[in-house]
């Protein structure tokens, strides 16, 4: 891709368990290139501790991850490197 592609931002809603993860995987997966995950939940219980595991089970190796629950922007500043993709899982 050239150097002049103009940057794009995606979001995804929806509600809990409703497969915005897998389809952010997906679209990350279609659009090619490295990839940065910034996962920001926090295993506060046990089902989110449960999901953060199968989330990390998941996510292709080649994948850059960094975990994160505050300061993401400074975060991606510091850590996106030469990823095209960058996705932020779980902004609650």
């Amino acid at each position: 891709m050239g150097t002049d592609m103009a940057k794009q931002c995606i979001l995804i809603l929806g509600g809990a368990r409703s497969g915005k993860s897998r389809f952010a995987k997906e679209t990350a997966l279609r659009l090619g290139g490295k990839v940065l995950f910034v996962a920001t939940g926090e295993a506060l219980d046990e089902e989110m501790r449960q999901r953060i595991e199968e989330h990390k089970r998941d996510r292709p190796s080649s994948w850059r991850s960094v975990e994160v629950p505050t300061g993401v922007g400074r975060k991606i500043q510091e850590e996106i490197g030469d990823a095209r993709v960058v996705i932020v899982d779980c902004l609650t």
